[in-house]
């Protein structure tokens, strides 16, 4: 089944539709509301997805129609009530093939939960590193998908701020297709510059963000940009010895060219240097990044991205390594669940449904 897979994924075209439900896009002018009381009653856990320091991500059942889901938990004695508002009014009344959509949203006195719809369960970083090789055109694809995401994002004013391999999922198994999850940190920044708090992975943040300054439309990008990077080198652009000298890589923008698989275009080259600025006015928009000639359709340029193997060996160091440190951190999650964990891209061929 994984060769199957790889086959029909490495060139990152077209295949046979999921059968998927389009998102229902009435949604964007009549918005979920909250329901009382929780939603237990409703959906039943299988397992765990992912843990955070104040949640947890679990895979459910729907107990009137079988239909699988994810199901986002909070304590309200742990999180601040704000924080869950603040994601509740960014998510309901959104509606977009690359973001994960809200279904459902129940709170009682004790928890909220919200009900999204389920993927496939592996983050773009762990399903590139169970590749023996992926290629350029692989990863463009995913980048693509990514700022179609964002461009629908910026376009309702909204600023994801958090993007990092674990918010960037696989929605199947068929073909490359990704969704954008999780916007716990996301803002509504304007064009002209808003302030925002300090959130974000501290190896993906913006240097604007990062020294508290204005965040714009293009702190995402630079994200983007640190992402793209990774899947193109299997390192980090900014990761210094100590804390402090990765902030100082990210405030002054020193990285190196030469960690870049030597096998990338120079298109692609040329990418990351554009997206790679320090004042976020002088970044692409996800517009512009969509019109950057590295991810323009074109047969010649297909051909060359193609033709770009890389090896899985780096990135699959990198991925065990930021999914052991983000394991570390939500081990202060005191939220009490104890459920089998279920994030492996052969366990998903297995059972998803």
């Amino acid at each position: 089944a994984m060769q199957h897979l790889q086959q029909i994924t490495d060139s990152g075209q077209a295949v046979e539709e999921e059968g998927e439900p389009r998102p229902d896009y009435n949604l964007e002018t009549a918005p979920v509301d909250w329901t009382s009381g929780s939603a237990s009653d409703h959906y039943e856990v299988i397992s765990e997805i992912a843990r955070g320091k104040f949640s947890a991500v679990l895979k459910a059942i729907d107990k009137k129609n079988d239909r699988v889901v994810v199901a986002k938990y909070f304590d309200l004695g742990l999180d601040s009530s704000d924080n869950i508002d603040g994601e509740f009014a960014a998510l309901r009344s959104l509606r977009h093939e690359r973001i994960a959509g809200l279904l459902a949203a129940y709170r009682s006195s004790n928890e909220a939960t919200f009900i999204l719809e389920k993927l496939q369960g592996a983050d773009v970083l762990t399903y590139l590193a169970s590749k023996h090789e992926y290629t350029e055109q692989t990863v463009a694809t995913i980048v693509s998908q990514i700022l179609d995401g964002l461009q629908y994002l910026h376009w309702r004013n909204l600023c994801h701020l958090d993007l990092q391999p674990d918010n960037v999922v696989m929605c199947g198994l068929r073909s490359v297709q990704i969704k954008l999850v999780d916007l716990g940190s996301a803002h509504r920044v304007t064009k002209l510059g808003t302030k925002v708090p300090v959130v974000g992975h501290p190896d993906y943040i913006s240097p604007e963000v990062l020294n508290e300054e204005l965040a714009f439309p293009q702190s995402d990008i630079w994200s983007v940009g640190v992402l793209t990077y990774v899947m193109l080198s299997g390192t980090l652009p900014f990761k210094g010895e100590d804390e402090h000298e990765t902030r100082q890589n990210i405030s002054f923008v020193r990285y190196r060219f030469e960690y870049l698989f030597q096998e990338l275009s120079q298109e692609g080259n040329r990418f990351v240097m554009l997206i790679f600025k320090r004042h976020p006015n002088k970044r692409p928009s996800a517009e512009e990044c969509h019109e950057n000639r590295w991810l323009l359709p074109t047969d010649s340029m297909i051909k060359k991205r193609e033709r770009a193997v890389f090896l899985g060996n780096r990135l699959r160091e990198y991925s065990e390594k930021y999914h052991s440190e983000k394991s570390h951190s939500a081990q202060v999650n005191k939220l009490g669940k104890s459920l089998i964990k279920s994030h492996s891209i052969q366990e998903e061929l297995l059972i998803a449904p």
